[in-house]
């Protein structure tokens, strides 16, 4: 499962976020749709081309510093009140955990160069569509052995994304982390936006 790693890591630094507050993540279409894991066809061509992603527009996250896409006073909002704490998970997956003193829950951020949203949506949890500041994006509930997570999967380029994800061992429950996220998720994008 692609958020073991960065579950792995953010739970040695087990922290979070505090406060749920109106974001702007919101269901793509009229019903939000919901995808289990599903493999792909037999790999040969077909005859239909895939739709390009309908982004506001393009961004290569390349060189972005994960830790920057939250400012000071946007961490003091949201209740992440300790340092944020970089991470590189794999080759082409910048990361930063973002806790709070009394480690009921934090946020992790990934700048991912490696996988597109498709590879995301294959996820063992729940998968729901949104859209975020104009992004296609995916909200992926998971209860796993290493714990809870609600995250934000942003298609910011083909191939690319920024995952935002809450969690915690179980001092916070799943629909709590889902409120979490989704304006922290908000203000990563309107950042990485600029």
């Amino acid at each position: 499962m692609r958020r073991v790693v960065p579950l792995i890591a953010a739970l040695a630094l087990l922290g979070g976020c505090s406060q749920a507050t109106d974001g702007s993540a919101t269901p793509g279409g009229s019903t939000p749709t919901t995808t289990a894991g599903q493999a792909s066809g037999s790999g040969k061509p077909s005859s239909t081309t895939k739709e390009p992603a309908k982004r506001p527009k393009t961004i290569n996250v390349e060189g972005v510093d994960p830790c920057a896409l939250l400012t000071e006073a946007q961490r003091a909002e949201f209740g992440l009140d300790q340092p944020p704490q970089p991470s590189d998970d794999a080759p082409g997956k910048k990361g930063c955990t973002i806790s709070r003193g009394d480690r009921k829950h934090f946020v992790g951020i990934v700048a991912d160069t490696t996988a597109g949203i498709d590879e995301y949506a294959k996820s063992d949890g729940k998968v729901t569509r949104l859209e975020v500041g104009g992004f296609p994006a995916l909200l992926v509930e998971a209860d796993t052995p290493l714990g809870l997570s609600c995250s934000v999967t942003v298609d910011v380029s083909d191939g690319q994304v920024v995952d935002v994800g809450a969690f915690s061992l179980g001092d916070v429950d799943l629909a709590t982390l889902c409120q979490v996220v989704q304006p922290v998720a908000a203000a990563v994008v309107a950042n990485v936006n600029k």
